[in-house]
């Protein structure tokens, strides 16, 4: 038995059942998630946000593997369909996360492609340990585990859904994770009865993860809250977006100059703008990009001779960060950003690098969005297999369908505020 001791689960094992998974644990691959933060920046905000993405898919294979076994209980024809795919499901649920690079969003903005896509072009390479083993489990098994993770699974829609859907096994550890590395109490619910009142049903045809409909509203309301808590106060906080705009303009500015450093070719191909998930070579140099690497790569440019990429790298280390104006909307923030421009000139910054009209939102609760195939609502199941929409049912969650968390704000260096 392999076994890890993990703060939100306490103890994940693994047995002689699931040596499949052991071997995947072992692969470089996977163990290159130790080397990058699950949450990226928000170290700077939250000192304690130091745990690593590795731990995150332990912890999302760990409740995908409890519950299709609590599922398998119930000898349903859904339940008997997830037991037939329970290893696949349980090895996306580990190697969901594996395309993810250091610093994630900022790095995204340079390639110019989702994580999702490496993570799928990682599992597909012959020359990744990953992919071997997953062949080495049984041919074809790569490409089943790289379809549930791209939606494309057509085999078990519940197998797809239950790692990624309105309430999946991902959301659910990393709220729970994120909450408490950050010491933040709004993430916190009950996971225990989550995963006891959990329900597969179909509604128009298309299966459906959902809830207990007489004991399942109350967790419902509890997780739809707490991931619109951790948006609003977290993942969108002042500082850490700060922190991330700067990167990302540092990133583009080192691509911009052509910028290079021997010996670290995935970077170099990156700022190159070579790196491309479907380019040859591409997935074993990008393999190579680790939180450990940027940082390695900012210390070096702090004596680099462009004054923009130097500047930028030094207040990252240093934790210099920009200064942030909350606006309203759009229009209000591109007011702001017009007539802080003249300003930010001169002081001798470059506005398209020290200047940034920023905004990021996340739909806390989609609900039903286009017809069965794409909702994104969270459905109540009664002891018939009926369904009821949550938003049908919840006051709380009819309420916070209205309120998106949208965040608006200019940032800017901020070293003369008086001016």
């Amino acid at each position: 038995m392999k076994s890890f001791r993990d703060p939100v689960h306490n103890l994940i094992a693994f047995d002689d059942n699931d040596q499949l998974l052991v071997d995947l644990i072992n692969t470089k691959e996977l163990q290159r998630l130790r080397r990058i933060r699950q949450l990226g920046m928000s170290n700077i905000a939250y000192p304690g946000a130091e745990h690593s993405r590795f731990l995150h898919s332990l912890g999302v294979a760990h409740l995908m593997r409890r519950f299709l076994d609590l599922t398998a209980l119930q000898g349903g024809t859904v339940e008997s369909e997830l037991f037939a795919y329970r290893h696949i499901a349980i090895a996306a649920a580990l190697l969901h996360d594996l395309g993810h690079g250091p610093f994630s969003h900022a790095l995204e903005s340079v390639t110019g492609e989702r994580h999702e896509k490496w993570t799928t072009a990682i599992l597909r390479a012959p020359s990744t340990e990953v992919h071997q083993v997953l062949e080495g489990y049984q041919r074809g098994f790569a490409e089943q585990v790289a379809a549930v993770i791209d939606q494309t699974f057509a085999p078990s829609r519940a197998v797809v859904k239950l790692l990624s859907s309105q309430l999946d096994m991902d959301r659910t550890d990393y709220l729970l994770r994120d909450s408490l590395f950050t010491g933040a109490g709004y993430g916190t619910f009950d996971v225990e009865w989550l995963l006891h009142v959990m329900r597969i049903g179909e509604v128009n045809g298309e299966v459906e993860v959902g809830l207990d409909l007489k004991k399942g509203q109350s967790i419902a309301e509890d997780y739809i809250m707490s991931r619109y808590y951790m948006y609003l106060h977290v993942y969108f906080h002042r500082t850490t977006r700060a922190a991330e705009v700067m990167m990302e303009k540092m990133l583009k500015r080192a691509q911009h100059i052509h910028v290079a450093i021997p010996g670290l070719e995935g970077l170099n191909m990156l700022l190159a703008g070579h790196l491309q998930s479907d380019q040859p070579g591409a997935v074993d140099a990008y393999l190579e990009l680790d939180d450990a690497i940027l940082w390695a790569a900012m210390h070096i440019w702090t004596h680099h001779q462009d004054q923009v990429l130097r500047d930028l790298s030094q207040r990252l280390l240093d934790r210099r960060l920009f200064r942030g104006i909350d606006v309203s909307d759009r229009n209000e923030g591109q007011r702001v950003y017009a007539s802080m421009q003249e300003q930010v000139s001169k002081q001798g910054f470059a506005p398209e690098y020290y200047l940034i009209n920023d905004t990021v939102d996340s739909h806390t609760y989609d609900g039903e969005s286009g017809g069965a195939q794409t909702s994104k609502e969270i459905y109540l199941f009664d002891d018939d297999g009926q369904s009821v929409a949550l938003s049908k049912t919840s006051f709380l969650v009819k309420a916070v369908r209205k309120h998106d968390v949208t965040v608006q704000r200019v940032f800017y260096p901020g070293d003369n505020q008086d001016e």
